[in-house]
């Protein structure tokens, strides 16, 4: 009798045990017991064992695949982005994502997530909207070569989570993730870009996690949930940076459509690019100049020298130590401000007028934003502070008074005086600069891109934040929060300053993080890190 018809008499109950054992796998059960796959099907089968949910698990979980540092001098990219089941690729933003990738020696990598249309039949839709039934997952050729359905680390700190699956109709694809990955930074493929930065503990770098845009089209079933998904569908994907030392940088890549996307001075329109193009803006982290950092500022004064934005937008240009009213009746704060040599107005006055004077380019419009820390903080001084027991500050507090008096007998309402621009000026700064006045709008990008909002100020009264901000139904670029995000279509910036201050006690989440807006009205959050704001 031959070797197969030996192996073939296997006990039944031998071949149970190894199936079970094998968690169910046909293969592992074949290769452990020297049978065919035929004959492991033949015995189990009568058992009913093909037909039995088998009992399976792994301690560890999920665990990341580490890639490789490039060495030393050399730099990684990465495009990645995502795609969804039974959709065609979106042809213009697939060949500008390999464009880039091709200029950037960028690997592409593609995480699918998937979109059960069959549970809609076409009496839970409008006439003429239904789909027809998908009977297995497809996706398009052009991409499975890139598909990557599995965490990756990409870099120490930066986590690719290829194995999540978050439905594209998530309104805040992000949420409850905040601890996945633990303290790595996680990025995610979904069909939106979202970005939110993640307290830590202060000195330990912000967590941030990101979704990518995707390169299929849309393809939503025509319901409330399916069309608000349809309109914050993204074409584009995110590019990351990886130096030799392990220090990474992320940035959005979100085509128009016309077909471009831009990314830095580079721009890519129906899979051509170009180099040398200039950005539309530069929205800087709130400044505080007498708290900003000098690293930072460095940094961002040779950002806006390469990139050569049109317009600069300052946000919080003061840090408000002489006259802030929180500490007031704190004598410990007080000593502090009084050591800095700030104690007067003028003094601080005058640092910020240094530190705003590096701000001034000829090729850009400064525009300096209506902000809690400027206006409102000098204004609260002059209603509420009492000249008679400080003389110090008095000369300038009755000159400063006697011209908002002289501007309101002119029928001007408060909140149409601009005191910060009056007392900057007054303290010998004379820079071609815009000085935004509290809800004064300033578009860019064709009326696309509101600039004119710091962020503290919200809808309907209420104290401003990112959410309430991102319901206004216009796209905007914000800051104060000192912590970046992308939440729709309004962007956060984070803080030029230190990351230290005396009342930012607890885990922090504020980041030395800038928004590149484009001419096409597309952005990207660029983050300052380890002294460079890219690989």
């Amino acid at each position: 009798m031959s070797a197969v018809k030996k192996r073939d008499r296997t006990p039944q109950d031998v071949v149970a045990a190894s199936f079970e054992r094998n968690g169910g796998n046909v293969r592992a059960t074949s290769k452990e017991l020297g049978i065919s796959r035929h004959t492991v099907r033949r015995i189990i089968t009568p058992l009913g064992l093909m037909k039995k949910p088998l009992a399976s698990g792994t301690i560890d979980g999920t665990k990341a695949e580490k890639q490789k540092l490039p060495v030393k001098g050399e730099v990684r990219r990465y495009v990645l982005t995502s795609a969804q089941n039974n959709t065609y690729v979106h042809e213009s933003a697939w060949r500008n994502l390999n464009a880039l990738a091709k200029h950037y020696n960028a690997e592409i990598i593609v995480g699918t997530y998937t979109y059960n249309q069959n549970r809609f039949g076409k009496l839970s839709v409008k006439r003429g909207t239904d789909k027809m039934e998908e009977k297995e997952l497809w996706y398009d050729p052009k991409i499975t070569d890139h598909i990557q359905d599995r965490r990756i680390q990409l870099a120490p700190g930066l986590v690719w989570c290829g194995e999540m699956n978050i439905l594209p109709t998530a309104v805040q694809p992000l949420a409850s993730l905040e601890s996945y990955t633990g303290r790595n930074s996680a990025i995610f493929p979904h069909a939106k870009l979202a970005m939110r930065s993640i307290a830590t503990m202060q000195g330990e770098g912000v967590k941030m996690n990101y979704t990518t845009g995707t390169i299929t089209q849309r393809n939503y079933i025509q319901k409330r949930e399916g069309m608000i998904a349809e309109f914050h569908h993204i074409y584009g994907g995110l590019l990351v940076e990886v130096n030799s030392d392990g220090n990474w940088w992320v940035r959005q890549l979100n085509e128009d459509e016309s077909g471009t996307i831009q990314d830095l001075d580079v721009v890519s329109k129906n899979g051509k690019v170009t180099t040398g193009n200039r950005i539309e803006s530069i929205t800087l982290g709130d400044i505080h100049a007498t708290q900003i950092d000098p690293d930072v500022m460095s940094i961002s004064r040779n950002i806006i020298a390469t990139l050569k934005p049109k317009h600069i937008f300052l946000h919080d240009v003061m840090e408000g130590a002489s006259v802030n009213h929180h500490e007031s009746d704190n004598p410990h704060a007080r000593f502090m401000t009084w050591m800095r040599g700030l104690t007067r107005l003028d003094a601080e006055l005058e640092k910020t007028v240094g530190v705003l004077n590096w701000f001034n380019y000829d090729f850009a419009k400064t525009v300096i934003v209506y902000s809690n820390h400027d206006d409102p903080w000098l204004k609260s001084w002059l209603q509420k502070y009492d000249y008679r027991k400080d003389p110090a500050n008095s000369e300038l507090f009755l000159k400063a008074q006697a011209y908002m008096y002289s501007e309101l007998r002119k029928g001007k309402m408060v909140r149409d005086v601009n005191m910060l621009e009056w007392f900057l000026k007054n303290a010998g700064y004379n820079a071609r600069t815009k000085f935004l006045l509290s809800d004064e709008s300033y578009l860019t990008c064709g009326k696309k891109i509101e600039n004119g909002q710091h962020g503290h100020l919200g809808p309907a009264g209420r104290w401003g934040s990112p959410l309430n901000l991102a319901t206004m139904a216009r796209k905007a670029n914000t800051a104060h929060t000192h912590s970046c995000g992308i939440y729709g279509g309004l962007y956060v910036a984070g803080t030029s300053t230190n990351l230290r201050w005396n009342y930012n006690q607890g885990p922090s989440n504020w980041s030395h993080t800038h928004i590149f807006t484009y001419p096409n009205g597309k952005r990207a959050l660029a983050t300052i890190y380890a002294e460079k704001w890219r690989a």
